[in-house]
């Protein structure tokens, strides 16, 4: 039997298969502020492994607000996909609801909350992907 290489790479190492599918409820939440949950499905260590971007979800409960941050190199898109919401790029301010998408170039200071009487979900879209060491937060809100 003649199997190349390839092959075998995808055999034994399905994080470098060419697709893959996830589905949310496999993708252990994390909480990284009060009141908020984030699920990253794409990026450096994820379950979907990617060198090239990174897509988590948060939410956010009622009132609730992420802290303020910036990102060094990475440009950020938010995806709203529920709920309603305002953010905060640099000192501009924006209502948010489902459907809207938000662009945030690396070193513009932003946050995001939830509306007093919604919850607010988003995809985070990164690239380059998410790092620790890309992420600043700041003193702020």
């Amino acid at each position: 039997m003649n199997i190349r290489p390839g092959i075998l790479a995808l055999l034994f190492a399905p994080t470098l298969a060419a697709a893959q599918v996830v589905h949310p409820a496999h993708v252990p939440a994390i909480y990284p502020a009060p009141g908020s949950t984030l699920q990253e499905f794409v990026g450096i260590r994820s379950v979907l492994l990617s060198t090239h971007q990174s897509i988590a979800l948060f939410t956010l409960a009622p009132g609730t607000a992420y802290p303020e941050s910036y990102n060094r190199t990475s440009e950020e898109i938010y995806l709203i996909h529920e709920g309603k919401g305002t953010v905060w790029l640099g000192s501009d301010i924006s209502p948010v609801q489902a459907g809207d998408i938000v662009r945030i170039s690396p070193h513009l200071k932003h946050h995001i909350a939830a509306a007093a009487n919604s919850s607010l979900s988003f995809y985070a879209i990164s690239a380059p992907p998410f790092t620790a060491n890309d992420y600043v937060q700041t003193q702020n809100h």
